[in-house]
């Protein structure tokens, strides 16, 4: 038994008084089940948002083939902290899972929306040429844009600057993010109103 599984069992072990070894060996293992089963769907799921994780985005990519076409994008929200100051961690946290959920609804079947930090998100587009990309890319930010949020200070809106980077030969998901990340940085304060390609 490894030391996480035993853990699990320690932590909240099922009772197992006038049972027999046997029944009290199905009951721990059953229990064990549960915990990893809960600890995988933890893995695997955005604490704030609800949405795929890092680690999910992650899975996807590795899964792709070295030569299969694959586009990423970069969505940075515009001003989110300054949201999270004046209305609140809450109401932050509902801004980022509504965003997540438009997100999802911009994308294709198989593409894959994560959010990495605070206010920022990666869809993995497998498949996706670089037109494609920019494509999606730009119904991302469009479809943001257009979002309207209520508050008891009343209604506002959020914006993204949106990067699309396509891998060039065999690069990393590290690799593709990093590209995005440095064209991010240099756009950063500029309007919001196209997708950049890099």
């Amino acid at each position: 038994m490894s030391a996480l599984n035993f853990r699990i069992v320690q932590h909240n072990p099922p009772k197992c008084e006038g049972q027999t070894t046997e029944e009290r060996l199905k009951e721990i293992i059953s229990h064990q089940e549960t915990e990893m089963a809960r600890l995988r769907k933890a893995a695997m799921q955005d604490p704030v948002t609800g949405g795929a994780s890092l680690r999910c985005l992650a899975m996807s990519y590795d899964w792709l083939e070295d030569d299969d076409p694959v586009s990423l994008l970069l969505i940075n929200l515009n001003g989110f902290r300054k949201i999270n100051d004046a209305l609140g961690r809450d109401r932050g946290d509902a801004v980022l899972t509504a965003v997540h959920a438009d997100l999802e609804r911009c994308l294709r079947w198989d593409d894959v929306a994560a959010r990495e930090g605070c206010d920022r998100f990666i869809a993995l587009l497998p498949m996706a040429i670089e037109q494609d990309g920019q494509a999606v890319g730009e119904r991302v930010r469009e479809s943001i844009q257009k979002m309207v949020f209520q508050s008891a200070q009343g209604r506002f809106k959020v914006t993204a600057r949106v990067v699309c980077v396509t891998r060039e030969g065999r690069e990393s998901l590290n690799d593709l993010v990093s590209r995005a990340d440095r064209i991010a940085r240099s756009r950063a304060g500029r309007e919001p109103n196209t997708v950049v390609a890099g």
